[in-house]
Order: structure tokens, then sequence, then C-alpha cells
């Protein structure tokens, strides 16, 4: 369910409605995930790879099965934002705590403006991975990929909403 793309995008995009949210989501999304990718740095899993570099390659292979081409213009930002996550901020924990910290923050506000609660409240594993696709995506929509899918998936999530939330 959660690498359906036709379920994930309008669960996740029935959050995050308000064209504020969504940019401060653009904008706080990778900052939240590279700095995650920091923190599970430090798990080791054997042979030397961590658990960074198995959720960069699950989130990039997941992404991938998503939405091929969508998903393989992303790789090299999901891998960028390993390597940031992963050699830039290495030496640097204090500022990849407050960085992580105030994307959250920016985030909460987000939802704040918009009237509605984060999706994390309802599926926190679900929201966690379609965020960074999410974000992703709505930049590609912007610039006009997909048209037929941005109006399908906008239908869905609207679809979504009326269902769940009871209104628009």
């Amino acid at each position: 369910m959660y690498w359906d793309l036709r379920q994930s995008f309008p669960f996740y995009g029935a959050y995050h409605s308000d064209w504020r949210n969504q940019l401060i989501h653009v904008l706080f999304v990778p900052a939240i995930f590279s700095t995650s990718l920091r923190f599970a740095s430090s798990v080791q899993l054997g042979w030397g790879v961590s658990l960074s570099d198995l959720t960069a390659l699950l989130y990039g292979l997941s992404f991938l099965k998503m939405e091929f081409v969508a998903g393989l213009l992303y790789l090299p930002f999901v891998f960028g934002m390993h390597y940031f996550g992963t050699t830039v901020l290495k030496d640097h924990l204090h500022f990849a705590i407050a960085l992580h910290v105030s994307g959250w923050l920016c985030q909460f506000f987000g939802h704040y403006i918009e009237g509605r609660r984060p999706a994390l409240f309802d599926d926190l594993p679900r929201a966690l991975h379609a965020a960074v696709f999410f974000v992703w995506l709505e930049v590609l929509f912007f610039f006009g990929y997909k048209p037929q899918l941005k109006t399908e998936l906008e239908n869905a999530v609207v679809a979504y909403q009326r269902k769940n939330f009871g209104r628009k």
C-alpha cells in the first residue's frame, strides 16, 4: 500500500492542499530526510552498510516502483540527500539536530496555516514514506510533468478528503 502511488499520494495530499503548507514541505521534508539519514548512519548493520544506506536505497527503489520516470529523476536527489546527511553533516551533529527540529517546527506551522493536522498522526509509516516522494511530485507537477497524472491524483485527493474529512 505504501508503494502504490494512487493510494499514498491521495492519502498524503489530502493533508496538504494549501500552497503555503506544500511549499513549507517542499523545503523542509528534504532537510528532515537528510538529517534523519545522518542520524541513521550511526546504526551499522554490518559489511560496511548503515541503516542510512539501506533506508536511502529502499526509498529510492520504492519511488521507482511508485512512478518509474519520476523515481528515476529523483534518484540523484535521494542519494544527494544521503551524501549530505552522511558526509556533510557527519561532523556537525548539533547543526543536524537544529535543522531537523527546525524542519519539523516549520511543517507543524504549515499545518497550522492549513488548519489540518499532519498526516503522520493518522498513519506514521505511510506519512514518513509518502512525504519524501510527495514533495518531489509537487515540484515536477509545478513544472508540467505528466498533466494527466497530476489531474488524476488531484481528483483522488479531493475524493479522499470528501470520504475521510467530509469536505474538500
